[in-house]
């Protein structure tokens, strides 16, 4: 009877799909921080292009105190104004969860001035989504931890 068991529970193993995350290959948490290093990277470069080319193209920005920013021109507009109080923005990855051709981020940020004076600190959640060429950000929001004034 074991000599059964055993060879059915091996063809059933094989059988069944393989998580997301075994099916990539990779680990979806490094990839999303690559993609973190990238954002930050850009956006302290006061880079309005290259950061908006980790979005997809009809990703959306929910940024507090603003409209959302749907779309490639409308998240590059976003930006480029935001760009110009010249804040430093420092991210520090929580969590990420994938499910198929999406992944959701939490994590903290810190923004500062060019000086490195404390400006704000809060937290954020962006999904991705898996397209041909890779990760991008889908959607994309935070807030701000501080007491309003």
């Amino acid at each position: 009877m074991s000599r059964l068991i055993t060879p059915a529970l091996v063809a059933l193993a094989l059988a069944l799909p393989l998580p997301p995350m075994a099916q990539a290959g990779g680990d979806l948490r490094a990839e999303i921080g690559k993609l973190d290093q990238a954002w930050q990277k850009a956006y302290n470069a006061g880079d309005a292009a290259a950061l908006t080319a980790l979005y997809t193209k009809d990703a959306q920005v929910m940024a507090p105190g603003a409209e959302t920013a749907s779309g490639s021109s409308a998240i590059q507009a976003y930006f480029t104004a935001d760009m110009k109080a010249a804040a430093k923005n420092t991210l520090t990855l929580e969590d990420v969860v994938g499910f198929g051709d999406y992944a959701l981020e939490t994590g903290k940020y810190v923004a500062t001035s060019a000086e490195g004076k404390h400006l704000d600190h809060g937290k954020y959640m962006t999904l991705y989504k898996k397209t041909e060429g890779g990760w991008k950000l889908y959607r994309d929001t935070w807030n701000s931890s501080m007491a309003p004034k």
